[in-house]
């Protein structure tokens, strides 16, 4: 009967050869043996070691592959190199000759022919495959994360966004976050104000007396609050556009007194001069110190002597009084609210017909908050010492984002969406590049309603040009991630009053159609898509979806995320199944 002879046993193998390191990445010099008919090839640090049978590791033979190995690693060659690789780790192993290159090739593969599954390689069999199937159900149960970059220019609407977002899947806003937003509401209406004030006085717009009496003493007090809000450290522009400095400034004008004496009494209207006279903002402080929280006087009378104690007699009921003294109260906003005269006067100015609409008009081109008419239209609301703010009034907050803000969403338990917002001013956009790792989606947002508008930047550049360009960078740009875009044309309300005033000719001059909303939107939106190269805004490697949005409306808002959340999950299922 025919039979295949066993092979001749063979000697054992021994040298020193050098091997690679698994953790640290160099080159060790090992004892390597290779014993007949042994399921492991053993390496020692030296004889002594391998005497007292001490291997310092071993490479296991069954089920196991041996071959030559160039290795030529930052221009750090090593010749004679050979590679034993199993399941999970590889061995690199540098010889002395060609000779002895082929020599252990050829004693491994013998040996490996004839290597035996023991139980120590079952065993570690047994775990890798148990910490493969943990891995794997840690994967199944792990709830996806889609990143979705919030890109656009400044004041389109993105962290208005991400508002949304916590309105919709994060329960909300939490105490700490409604009265940060508290505070900056009061910032864009006090600040609103002034503005308006300012515009008045740069124009010379003419208004009744009780309004210019109103002006003058809001003026008075805003100049002492903003000395004291900043030394506060509280931003003076938190909302990026013109700080009203006429307000700020004390122009000198010597017949004040007089002219207030003489001419206001004879004037129906007037116009806002340089009234404030020569006071200091000291001086104004102290002259403000009758006003108390809740309207009433608050009267100081000094002695005769100039060295003598004062005594004050105050009447102040405010229920948010303390021990500071109204005096100090009056100007401390963020702990006290607005005092209710000063809401008083703010709600003078603001029932002027003119304000509301010719001043509101100049307004605009001067980088008005646009939320300023909301918050001036709540002012009752707003002025009021328990005032919360409720969700629409921190969705219509403005405050410049600077830098990155990373914010993350579960929504319905079956997916994350991390929404990474970064600051769109001009300087700011350097940084986008570092995030465009691992992006599911890019979520441009752009502000239709801005198509009459300058950029805050430098009061010149078109911002709806400024947007379209931005555009067409990311779509065309190869730094960008080759991923789906969502286009929101954004404020699509404001942009609907606006186009009963001004035409969007005005930025588009080959528009030749009416001032509608569905023709003039409809054109916006076909100039972005445009800017697609290949066609149509599609092409076989990113796709756009456009939505009209209106980022302050919770339910419209809530419907145009669902649609673009299925549109992202069905994209991206296939990489979690």
């Amino acid at each position: 009967m025919d039979f295949n002879p066993a092979p001749p046993p063979r000697e054992t193998l021994r040298a020193y050869l050098s091997k690679k390191g698994h953790v640290v990445k160099n080159w060790k010099l090992r004892l390597f043996v290779l014993k007949p008919g042994s399921s492991y090839m053993e390496y020692f640090v030296d004889e002594t070691k391998e005497q007292q049978h001490l291997p310092q590791g071993r490479v296991p033979l069954y089920g196991t592959r041996v071959m030559e190995y160039v290795y030529n690693s930052n221009n750090n060659p090593r010749e004679f190199c050979l590679s034993v690789e199993t399941e999970n780790k590889n061995w690199i192993i540098s010889t002395g000759s060609k000779a002895q290159q082929l020599e252990w090739i050829e004693a491994i593969k013998h040996a490996i022919e004839i290597a035996v599954e023991t139980d120590e390689i079952k065993l570690q069999k047994h775990k890798t495959i148990e910490k493969q199937l943990q891995l794997d159900g840690k994967n199944k149960n792990k709830i996806p994360v889609l990143k979705l970059l919030l890109l656009g220019t400044g004041e389109s609407g993105k962290s208005t966004v991400v508002k949304q977002m916590k309105i919709l899947h994060h329960k909300g806003f939490s105490k700490e976050e409604e009265e940060f937003y508290r505070n900056l509401i009061y910032i864009n209406l006090l600040d609103g104000m002034a503005l308006l004030i300012h515009v008045i006085k740069e124009n010379n717009i003419e208004i009744p007396q009780e309004t210019l009496s109103a002006i003058k003493n809001y003026s008075s007090w805003y100049r002492v609050y903003i000395e004291k809000r900043n030394k506060n450290g509280i931003r003076n522009n938190p909302i990026g556009s013109m700080i009203p400095i006429s307000i700020l400034n004390n122009n000198n004008n010597k017949d004040n007194n007089n002219n207030n004496n003489n001419n206001n009494n004879n004037n129906n209207s007037s116009s806002l001069k340089n009234n404030s006279g020569g006071s200091s903002s000291s001086e104004l402080d102290k002259k403000m110190t009758h006003l108390s929280l809740d309207g009433s006087t608050c009267i100081n009378s000094n002695s005769a002597s100039p060295n003598g104690p004062s005594t004050t007699s105050t009447i102040n009921t405010h229920n948010r009084s303390n021990s500071d003294g109204s005096s100090n109260n009056i100007f401390n906003v963020q702990d006290f609210g607005i005092p209710p005269i000063i809401t008083n006067y703010i709600s003078t100015i603001w029932s002027d017909p003119v304000v509301q609409s010719e001043v509101m008009l100049q307004a605009q081109k001067y980088h008005i908050n646009e939320s300023t008419q909301y918050y001036l239209n709540e002012i009752k609301r707003i002025g009021k010492p328990t005032y919360q703010p409720v969700n629409l009034d921190i969705l219509k907050s403005r405050a410049t984002t600077n830098g990155v803000v990373e914010t993350d969403f579960n929504v319905n338990g079956d997916v994350i969406f991390r929404i990474v917002d970064v600051a769109g001013q001009r300087g700011e956009r350097k940084k986008w590049i570092n995030f465009f790792d691992d992006v599911t989606a890019i979520v441009f947002v752009a502000a239709i309603n801005e198509y009459d508008q300058k950029l805050v930047e430098d009061n010149c550049t078109n911002r709806l040009h400024e947007s379209l360009n931005l555009f067409d960078s990311i779509c065309n740009d190869s730094t960008f991630p080759k991923t789906s875009i969502i286009l929101f044309l954004n404020k699509i309300d404001l942009f609907r009053e606006k186009l009963k005033r001004t035409s969007i000719n005005i930025c588009f001059p080959d528009y030749n159609g009416d001032q509608s909303y569905e023709k003039s939107s409809n054109y916006i939106k076909n100039s972005f898509l445009s800017k697609k190269k290949g066609g149509n805004g599609i092409n076989s490697q990113n796709f756009i979806y456009f939505h009209f949005t209106c980022a302050t409306d919770t339910k419209s808002f809530e419907t145009v995320f669902n649609s673009v959340r299925d549109i992202i999950i069905s994209k991206t299922l296939e990489f979690y199944c």
